[in-house]
């Protein structure tokens, strides 16, 4: 079914997203702000892909005395468990920089926002926004419900045959929610928006937030390549707050 005006949906992501990019590189605004957040996340990214690549094929050893059927289904599941990896590294990396680094994440959105939006990404700039004894507690709850889904998204992986795919598109729909969920951090620190209120916008805004994050989430689990648009998904938010989400409401 076709999205209507009142109700956005993937599409309505999608579009935002490549409307945002076009924005992205057009504004050097952007670019001044983009390379500190990218250094941290390009790390934290590399580290984990390799910590996790390593712990997949650790525990998946290979025996050539192993029957034929045995080798098919642990290199199966060898291959799950590297996809699972490089799509939990990226978001795993951007909760711990929003964690620690918040001001990095928020210099980029608000760069993105003044880009679509000069006086909105004034307002927002002014507000003082949740302290960190707020915001800290509520990026952990959202990086350890992440964590759980992919436990699940592990499991369905392990059930044969079958598993090896639908294991991965959950994961990939679960890493697509928790991305446009933590690009959108800084505006809800802004606006102060508590966790439980955040849970309730991200479930009422799903399709378009989905759509916008999917593409994203998709480059982005490419090792040491894709952290490199992290900057850029975070300044392009800035659209899909402006142009749709806050329309919407």
């Amino acid at each position: 079914m076709a999205a209507t005006p009142d109700k956005p949906g993937l599409g309505t992501g999608l579009r935002a997203a490549g409307r945002g990019v076009r924005r992205v590189l057009d504004t050097p605004e952007v670019g001044k702000t983009y390379l500190q957040l990218v250094a941290v996340l390009f790390v934290l990214a590399g580290v984990l892909d390799v910590l996790g690549i390593w712990a997949v094929l650790h525990f998946t050893p290979i025996d050539g005395g192993d029957s034929w059927w045995a080798v098919a289904g642990l290199w199966l599941l060898r291959i799950a468990g590297l996809l699972l990896v490089v799509l939990m590294a990226p978001i795993l990396a951007l909760f711990v920089t929003n964690t620690a680094f918040p001001m990095l994440g928020e210099r980029v959105f608000l760069a993105g926002v003044r880009a679509v939006d000069p006086a909105r990404a004034d307002q927002l700039a002014a507000i003082e926004g949740l302290p960190l004894r707020v915001s800290v507690p509520q990026n952990l709850i959202r990086m350890a419900m992440f964590l759980g889904l992919s436990v699940v998204a592990f499991g369905v992986s392990l059930i044969p045959v079958v598993g090896s795919i639908l294991g991965p598109v959950l994961q990939a729909y679960f890493t697509a929610r928790a991305l446009g969920w933590e690009l959108l951090d800084p505006y809800f620190e802004k606006l102060e928006v508590r966790f439980d209120a955040q849970h309730a916008f991200v479930k009422q805004h799903r399709g378009p937030l989905i759509g916008f994050a999917l593409p994203f989430s998709l480059v982005m689990s490419i090792p040491l390549l894709g952290p490199l648009l992290f900057g850029v998904a975070q300044a392009a938010a800035g659209t899909l707050v402006v142009e749709v989400l806050e329309r919407a409401e």
